[in-house]
């Protein structure tokens, strides 16, 4: 099952961040953060759990800050996740016939053809 965060509303008071995309270590914030934005995915599997999440942070002067989060992400607040999730399908081969069309959908009243 694999859970996309599209965006959240909130206080944070720790977060740890990727300092960059070639592995620069990693920082921890502690302090009152509001959340711009939040954005990734969580994939859950019977063995594993894996977390991809990037956010961007305002501290309470307005200073902008945020990247990937590599550790912690604690709330100060309630916070408000919307998420939408699904379930992969496996790939079928495709077909060459008129199998292609949409399966599963019925015309209620279809327009009367003049």
């Amino acid at each position: 099952m694999k859970i996309c965060i599209l965006s959240a509303t909130g206080g944070i008071c720790t977060v740890a961040l990727q300092q960059s995309a070639t592995g620069g270590g990693i920082a921890t914030y502690e302090g009152l953060f509001f959340i711009i934005s939040l954005s990734g995915s969580v994939t859950l599997s019977e063995s594993s759990r894996t977390c991809d999440l990037n956010v961007m942070l305002s501290m309470p002067d307005h200073v902008v800050f945020g990247g990937y989060v590599a550790g912690k992400l604690t709330a100060a607040t309630p916070i408000q996740v919307v998420v939408s999730s699904f379930i992969p399908k496996k790939e079928k081969p495709k077909s060459n016939g008129d199998d292609d069309a949409p399966k599963g959908i019925r015309l209620v009243n279809p327009p009367a053809i003049v």
